[in-house]
Order: C-alpha cells, then structure tokens, then sequence
C-alpha cells in the first residue's frame, strides 16, 4: 500500500495534515460539509445504523453497477464482519460544477488503505450537491469499467504521485484499474523540475514528458543542522535551516526514498525534529516556486548510534587555589581542553574548574569509536610544600576505570606540569 503523502505545491492548500483543491477556487463551505458528511456516515456506521449511514447517499446513488438498495445491502455486510473503520486522513478534495471527487486514508480492520487507490471504500469518492447538502452519487457507471494512465518521462526513473500520494513505482509505469474520475498525476525527478496534471480519465490514457531542469531563480536552501555525516542518538534529529527566494509554506523533505512535509515560515526558517528509522539516513530537501521552478538542497547522511553508552572523563585533585585542566584527544585528533571546550564532535568540556579541587569533566555521546589520549595539566597554583596531586576517573556506559593518585612537581610551561594519564580505546 502506499502511505506517504505529499503536498503539492500548486494544487492544494493545506488545512492541517489534509490536502483540499477546489476547481472553481476555495469552498471552506463545502469542503467542511462533505467532511461533515465522513464524519457523520462513520458515526452511524460504528452506531449499526445502516438505515443512517444511507441517508447520507443520494436515492440515484450508482457506482460501478451498484445502484443504493445493493449499496444498502454493502453497508450490512461490513457490519456482520464487525469492521473497525476510521478515517485517517483526506489527501484530495477536488470540487467542480456542483460534483466533488475525494480520495483518503482509511483504517479499516488495522490496516490501512489508501482510496481509491487501493480498491476499497471506492463507493466513497464521487459526490454531488443538491440544493445545499452534499451526497454520495457515485460515479454513474452502469458496469465497473477500468482504465489506466500509461506514463513515460525522458529521462527516465521519475517518481510518480496520483491524487497526492506517492507511488512505489517510477517512470515508465502504468497505473492501472483506476475508474472514471479526476486526477491529478504528479511526476518528480532529482535535479528536474516537477510536473503535476490534472485529468478526466474516461479511457486508457497515455502520457509521455520531457523533463526540464530548473532555471534561475530557484529556491536556495542552506541547512544549519544536522551536519553531513552527524552522529544521532535516539530516535529523532533537529532540522534547521532556511530557504532564499520562495515564498511558500513548507518543503518536501526526502529520506531514504519515502517523503514528509516540513513547515517553512514567512521568514523562509524551518525547523522540526525528524524521525529517524534506519542506522544510514540520507536526506535532501525540495520546494517549487510560482515560476514552476523546482530547487533542492544537499544531500545530508546521518547516522543512528546503535549505542546509547556516554564516555565521561574527569579529573579531580586534593588542593584549594590551583588550577588542574583536563586534555582530551579524540581518535581523529580532534582536541578539547577550556580553550576549545566543544572541538570533539558530540562532545563537551561540560565542566570546568580553575580555582581548586575540580572536578572538570568531558562526557561524549554518541561516541566516537578508536584511542583517546587524555592528559592532565597543573596550569597554576604549584606550592612545593603542599603538592598537588590528582587522580582522574573514566566512565564508559557501566565501567569505570580509576588512574592517579599523580603528584605534580611543577605548574605552567615546567617539567613535571603535565600528567600523561592513559590512552584509552573506545570500541
């Protein structure tokens, strides 16, 4: 089943997490009332009402040869199964001249089907106003006839949407047994610029594009974090960043393949917490402008740490009025001490002492794997008649190694200032 939606930049307006188009320009009436009309046959519905749910059909209801007693008789039969059902979420409202096509998300039994895509719930997608209330009407077929829309792009290998929903296939494909009805085909290759159609399908429909790259001006993103090749504790990262010369209200986030809205405000500034699911992340950016061209940013790869252990480093010594700072290298060379307390990816000189007793403390997390060295330096306060002396203590998840007690002979740039404590691997 295909479960991801997507937000199409021209064509719809976001109203939540729903994505709602009228022909003849917003209709927040109507939308609302054939809403209402989902909401109020699943109420009678979870009620075993079916003689409610069927007030909500036109007496001239006919979809795919089912004309309103057989649908009745439907009704019964997903009630004799004791069907959970619920809607999820609408990915299409389409209204024209007084007709309406709806596509949507429902949970039924635990699982969850995209409409009509998936082949259920079809009986749900054709609507029609009379007077001032909406019903379902069907789409007016006397046989279920099925067509396809046989589509091609050059180049090749293009991602492919129907009716705000991202497909499993790319170009060339057909889509087939889709019924009579409005459509709106979405065709997407990295690098091209998008391309959405809308279409009245009555027949075996074919469509053929070449794909354009896009021209100046195109939506610039810069992204302040996370940075390539960023290690990520837990189950989720922190996107931040903005996008120049785009003036719309959220971007196209791809990650390994499948897609999520992200909100871009009127400044162009973005920022969410994104799911994470694999241990290889690798994520970019998209957003079309009005002049149809399509901009994207870097791809950006992070990983999941499949360890949750924290390396904690600290030294603490026995004198008042001195000033013992802790060194630490990681197995990249990169090197944290109070001149450069964050220079150690994901990790920090998080405390810092300089008047006596310690402790100062480094802690990363997630960790970096190899040999750390770490050192100890009697920076000032060296008094020959009451010594310094220090011990350091090194915690990794549940373990914890001790070293010292190390007595100091001299401070400053002196022999005898500096304590090679350990080198000590990470794996």
């Amino acid at each position: 089943m295909r479960k991801y939606f997507f937000l199409l930049i021209v064509l719809f307006v976001l109203i939540s997490c729903i994505f709602e188009y009228t022909e003849n320009g917003d209709n927040e009436e109507d939308l609302e009332k054939i809403k209402q009309v989902f909401l109020n046959i699943f109420d009678e519905f979870t009620m075993f009402n079916v003689y409610g749910v069927m007030e909500y059909f036109s007496a001239d209801f006919l979809n795919d040869g089912v004309d309103y007693f057989e649908e009745r008789n439907i009704w019964y039969d997903r009630l004799d199964v004791g069907a959970s059902v619920e809607i999820i979420s609408f990915a299409t409202i389409q209204i024209n001249s007084g007709h309406a096509f709806v596509s949507f998300t429902i949970n039924y039994n635990g699982v969850e089907y995209s409409v009509p895509l998936d082949g259920v719930f079809t009986d749900l997608v054709y609507f029609k106003k009379f007077n001032d209330e909406w019903k379902v009407y069907g789409n007016q077929q006397e046989f279920g006839n099925t067509y396809s829309i046989d589509i091609s792009t050059n180049p090749s290998g293009a991602s492919l949407y129907l009716n705000g929903i991202k497909l499993d296939h790319t170009t060339p494909y057909v889509m087939g047994n889709l019924s009579v009805g409005n459509y709106v085909v979405g065709i997407y290759l990295k690098g091209y610029n998008e391309i959405w159609k809308e279409l009245y399908l009555s027949a075996d429909t074919t469509m053929y594009y070449y794909l354009e790259e896009p021209i100046y001006p195109t939506p610039e993103f810069y992204i302040n974090s996370p940075n390539d090749g960023d290690i990520v504790s837990g189950d989720s990262f922190f996107l931040q960043g903005f996008v120049n010369d785009y003036l719309g209200t959220y971007a196209i986030l791809n990650m390994n393949g499948e897609e999520q809205t992200v909100n871009v405000d009127e400044f162009g500034d973005f920022h969410t917490y994104i799911n994470i699911y694999d241990q290889t992340n690798t994520f970019y950016l998209r957003a079309t402008n009005s002049f149809g061209n399509t901009g994207i940013s870097d791809d950006i790869t992070v990983f999941q740490a499949d360890d949750d252990r924290t390396l904690t480093i600290s030294v603490s010594w026995d004198t008042d009025s001195t000033d013992v700072d802790l060194h630490v290298w990681d197995p990249d060379g990169n090197y944290c001490y109070w001149g450069d307390i964050y220079a150690i990816p994901n990790g920090a000189l998080i405390t810092i002492d300089d008047d006596g007793y310690g402790p100062e403390v480094f802690e990363q997390q997630p960790l970096t794997y190899g040999t750390f060295t770490i050192k100890v330096h009697l920076y000032d306060g060296y008094d020959y008649l009451n010594p310094t002396r220090a011990e350091v203590e090194i915690t990794l998840g549940e373990d914890t190694y001790h070293y010292g007690t190390y007595e100091f002979t001299a401070d400053g740039d002196n022999a005898g200032a500096w304590w090679e404590v350990t080198i000590f691997d990470v794996e």
